[in-house]
């Protein structure tokens, strides 16, 4: 007990002195560790690997894209004799801008202790925090604002040295979790909390003040009508001047099932409020799980009349042992 209320009280610490990254998913529930640090070593599977492709068009260009790359475990798989258990994973994140000009990279490693509430293994609770390497990187020869890019430069120097070389940063989050995971049902939720810090490119003092946010949220699936089921998702963000809110649902259509083989469509539409709509299409097998959205934005959301939309690709495999059967679900 005194080790579970240690691992507690240093999860709050570290949450009241955290940096993280600021990057938007279509399909947050698709990537677990930037869902949560919590969501580490949490599949149904010893091993898992998770990938994501973002793109954001403007009037058919391709203005942002954002990469992911994640991989998570458990440390100690002999489960059976000892409940609790910790997970380790790491994730790279590369969101870049107009073709790379511009790159944002993040490099996490995160670590959540899983503590099981029951003997049938069914309910976890899970607390977890990361450290995450952050880097700007800028194409120079790309940048060809003269000396618009800073009002100084005509007197002391041109616009590009005022540029830092490789600016980087490092920060760490924190978050906590709970999931209950039986046979027939799943229920998740989580709240975590970071500060929005990123490094400064430039070596001018006046930079964007540091602020505190939570994201907290919750997703279930239940079957309904034999062997179809409901899932549901619901994400909050608080920006600290600003809020924004995801929500939705998909339908799960079982195309194939028995025993030993799983093959399963989910079909809906997701809301960022005030945002945009997103249908999402999502498929599922033992092991595997697919993913593709599309993002139909408000023009409402920029005093320009510009059409605004994106789409997001996402894969998830898991390998190794079977920790023990379970309801199947896109959210594992």
């Amino acid at each position: 007990m005194i080790k579970y209320l240690y691992i507690l009280f240093l999860t709050i610490f570290i949450s009241n002195n955290v940096f993280c990254q600021e990057v938007t998913l279509s399909q947050p529930f698709a990537a677990s560790q930037y869902q949560n640090p919590s969501g580490v070593g949490g599949s149904g599977f010893d091993n898992r690997f998770q990938a994501l492709n973002k793109s954001q068009l403007i009037d058919g260009n391709s203005l942002y894209r954002t990469f992911l790359v994640s991989f998570d475990t458990r440390l100690k798989k002999d489960i059976e004799n000892s409940k609790n258990y910790l997970g380790i994973g790491a994730q790279i994140i590369s969101d870049q801008l107009m073709a790379g000009i511009m790159q944002n990279n993040y490099l996490s490693v995160n670590l959540a202790y899983h503590l099981f509430l029951d003997d049938e293994l069914n309910s976890n609770l899970s607390l977890g925090f990361g450290t995450t390497f952050t880097s700007i990187y800028l194409d120079r020869s790309k940048l060809k604002f003269n000396d618009q890019y800073d009002y100084r430069a005509i007197l002391v120097s041109p616009s590009l040295e005022n540029l830092v070389p490789n600016p980087f940063s490092f920060t760490t989050n924190a978050g906590a979790m709970y999931t209950r995971h039986s046979e027939n049902s799943f229920f998740q939720t989580g709240f975590m909390t970071y500060l929005n810090n990123k490094p400064n490119v430039t070596y001018s003092p006046y930079i964007t003040a540091e602020n505190l946010r939570y994201r907290a949220f919750l997703n279930t699936e239940i079957p309904v009508f034999n062997d179809n089921s409901l899932l549901l998702y619901f994400n909050y963000l608080s920006k600290g001047t600003t809020n924004q809110m995801y929500f939705g649902g998909m339908v799960g259509l079982p195309i194939e099932k028995d025993d030993d083989y799983l093959f399963k469509m989910y079909v809906g539409c997701f809301y960022k409020l005030n945002e945009a709509y997103i249908p999402t299409i999502s498929f599922i097998s033992k092991k595997s799980t697919f993913g593709v959205s599309y993002d139909v934005y408000s023009n409402t959301i920029s005093g320009a009349d510009l059409k605004q939309n994106g789409f997001e690709l996402t894969y998830s495999q898991k390998f190794g042992q079977l920790r023990k059967y379970r309801y199947r679900t896109v959210f594992d």
